[in-house]
């Protein structure tokens, strides 16, 4: 049975890049649910050691306020291989209402798994890009998720200095895209300022500490920033904005049930560093931070504070209140 429309039965997203992977869960996610509530209608599960049996009832439970089902199955390797013929069996007559997404590091598509997949469902291969691709990448990326023009050159530039990985170029563009702030380009000044000079600073180091609650770290590391650059200041609250969102992202990831091993793989980190950074961070604890430090931007561009002022006041009311949560 073939489907019609955007409604796939049964995805695959198999490779080695994790971004494009985590960008293409996340298109497949938003799709299938079309409009659903994730915490309702979406289920993650890692498939070491994970029942296929329950894996597809999973998958063929009704929703309780309509909509799709969604289950994410997680390190889907071994799940494959030791359920081949239960999912091939599934594949010939899946449900229609649900979505049954495998992620996994390889995927043979011309297995007969993988032929009938390309009938009724969709395989999505991740793999790294070709390292003259990467500058075009960049540009098409800051056009299409930052709106940003970006030129070859400044393309260019930041690949030399940030690297080829499309995660850590992604990051970097987010800076960006907060420092030119409402200008619709960045230039080669702007890689200059944030990437190649900026990284060199350890200003998402004070955004670590605050979220430890070691507020005494937090104004060390700042007073460091503002040793080595004149203009750190101005530019800190920037980098702390990107941190605050990084931090945001992560929780959110973690409250929607994503396993702590998968977002790490995300963001570099290993598990037991998030959990005991997350440990402290809740979402209404960050949001409060941003909008917090949103306003010190405000006050500090119209001449009623300091950025070094506004962001030491910010240092120590937000790692007193992190170390006393």
């Amino acid at each position: 049975m073939t489907r019609t429309g955007p409604c796939k039965p049964i995805c695959v997203i198999h490779g080695k890049n994790a971004f494009t992977h985590r960008e293409a869960l996340a298109r497949i996610i938003d799709r299938e649910l079309d409009g659903g509530d994730p915490a309702l209608n979406m289920v993650r599960v890692n498939g070491d050691g994970a029942s296929c049996s329950d894996v597809l009832d999973d998958v063929r439970t009704m929703c309780m306020l309509g909509g799709r089902r969604v289950v994410v199955v997680e390190d889907a390797d071994d799940f494959v291989s030791r359920h081949r013929a239960a999912l091939e069996r599934y594949a010939e007559s899946p449900t229609d209402g649900g979505c049954l997404v495998l992620v996994c590091r390889t995927f043979l598509p011309k297995t007969n798994l993988g032929k009938r997949l390309k009938e009724i469902g969709e395989i999505i291969e991740c793999e790294e890009l070709p390292n003259q691709a990467v500058p075009g990448w960049v540009v098409s990326r800051a056009r299409e998720a930052y709106q940003k023009r970006v030129s070859r050159e400044a393309a260019a530039m930041l690949c030399e200095h940030a690297g080829r990985s499309q995660e850590t170029l992604d990051a970097e563009l987010a800076k960006l895209a907060i420092y030119v702030g409402a200008r619709e380009s960045i230039d080669g000044k702007d890689v200059d300022a944030m990437v190649v000079q900026y990284r060199e600073h350890v200003v998402f180091a004070v955004m670590d500490a605050i979220a430890d609650g070691d507020t005494r770290k937090a104004l060390s590391e700042w007073q460091r920033v503002v040793a080595t650059d004149r203009a750190a200041p101005g530019r800190a609250i920037g980098g702390l904005a990107f941190g605050l969102r990084r931090l945001l992202d992560m929780r959110s990831r973690l409250d929607g049930g994503e396993p702590l091993h998968s977002i790490g793989r995300g963001y570099f980190a290993p598990p037991e560093v998030l959990k005991r950074r997350l440990q402290r961070c809740t979402r209404d604890r960050l949001e409060n931070q941003l909008a917090d430090l949103l306003r010190a931007d405000l006050e500090s561009k119209t001449g009623l504070g300091t950025f070094e002022s506004a962001v030491e006041k910010f240092i120590i009311r937000h790692g007193g209140a992190a170390k006393a949560g």
